[in-house]
């Protein structure tokens, strides 16, 4: 008797699936005159409040409430595939032409880079674009970008992540909040050494100067030392300080280069706790710099705050068989609890499957911005 009754409920099941279908069909069909009309109006495909307004409405109609947290998954999901249908309908290209692309070209420009000379900054620059004339250091972060916006340098090169420590969230902020492009990137083996004045001596030392990553990325050495560790600007900055102080009690945690520039003696070499030590730094420059070969792609976007956003948005890389190099969330300034995400991930301006995800991902997020696309450093680490 029990099959009995499974059977007629399936069956009615099967009755409710056929005019689930038939109603799917018109609402797709009206979706898609939707999409037609934002086409020629140049309008956004996705609206948030006319979403709210829908899974409300629905709502509201539900006459079981036990049922009402179901109601808007249900209504959330198919709202998702309808804005993948005019999307797909649309087949808009990206924003970005390639006809505004242009080559990167640093024939006569002027580098800027953190750090004064001896800094790891300084050999990135060197090792990315061979010796230049017209290089210029700044002492923090802020003024790279600054004097790039403001046309005092044509191209800037930070650190932005290193093999050990992280990100550096200071660096992702900025380029975020300010309208500059990551042109190329460079990694660079990053090697800490104790360096100090000529003859000093390990018992001489009461305190030790570098930049914060410098300290951190030395931290087991120091651990073995009841030394005064103050963070300082630079890796270059701290061993130009200890130069001019001339006070065998102060060291400095620094590259090789920096004893050869400050006249320092390099007392305890590779104080670095990872011997996998590496730093990534991006070129970044006020438009964007695309060709051929550049094969990795950077953006910023956000994410609705509700279950399933996530898997939305990697739902969308998935489907155009993308691959991500890596996901970064920061804060949103004034909305406690939301983030924006950035991702690293493979692919050209130009391939179509780029453009297609490009504007699927523009249109379920309020805030989007295309970062760069530019060539993967390929640096193999061993």
């Amino acid at each position: 008797m029990d099959k009995l009754n499974l059977q007629h409920y399936r069956e009615i099941i099967n009755e409710i699936d056929k005019n689930l279908v038939s109603v799917f069909e018109q609402r797709m069909e009206t979706v898609k005159k939707i999409a037609d009309y934002k086409r020629k109006n140049k309008m956004k495909i996705l609206d948030a409040e006319r979403e709210k307004m829908v899974v409300d409405n629905a709502v509201s109609s539900l006459k079981n409430k036990e049922l009402e947290k179901y109601l808007r998954f249900f209504i959330d999901d198919l709202l998702t595939l309808c804005r993948q249908y005019q999307i797909d309908s649309i087949a808009l290209n990206d924003n970005v032409s390639t006809e505004e692309i242009k080559p990167e070209n640093i024939q006569g420009a002027v580098i800027g880079y953190y750090g004064l000379p001896g800094s790891y900054c300084e050999e990135a620059v060197a090792e990315y674009f061979g010796k230049i004339s017209s290089g210029r250091s700044y002492q923090t972060f802020d003024e790279v970008i600054s004097a790039l916006s403001s046309g005092e340098i044509d191209i800037g090169v930070l650190p932005i992540e290193n093999s050990s420590t992280g990100t550096i969230t200071e660096v992702i902020d900025l380029i975020r909040d300010n309208r500059v492009y990551i042109t190329g990137e460079h990694i660079l083996e990053v090697r800490h050494n104790l360096l100090t004045l000529p003859g000093t001596k390990l018992s001489d030392i009461k305190t030790v100067y570098s930049h914060v990553q410098g300290l951190e990325q030395s931290a087991h050495f120091l651990k073995k030392y009841r030394w005064e560790q103050i963070v300082y600007k630079s890796t270059a900055n701290s061993a130009k300080l200890v130069r001019d102080l001339g006070d065998k009690t102060k060291a400095v945690i620094a590259s090789s280069r920096c004893a050869e520039v400050y006249g320092l003696e390099n007392l305890v070499p590779d104080i670095h706790y990872n011997k996998n030590n590496y730093t990534r730094f991006i070129i970044v420059g006020r438009e964007l710099a695309v060709n051929d070969t550049c094969d990795k792609i950077s953006i910023i976007m956000d994410i609705a705050h509700k279950p399933g956003a996530l898997y939305n948005v990697l739902r969308l890389f998935n489907e155009q068989n993308i691959n991500i190099m890596k996901i970064e969330s920061r804060p949103i300034i004034e909305k406690p609890w939301e983030y924006l995400f950035f991702f690293d991930f493979e692919g050209n301006l130009k391939n179509e499957r780029v453009k297609t995800l490009l504007e699927s991902l523009k249109n379920i997020s309020h805030q989007f911005r295309l970062l760069g696309n530019y060539r993967n450093s390929g640096r193999r680490i061993v």
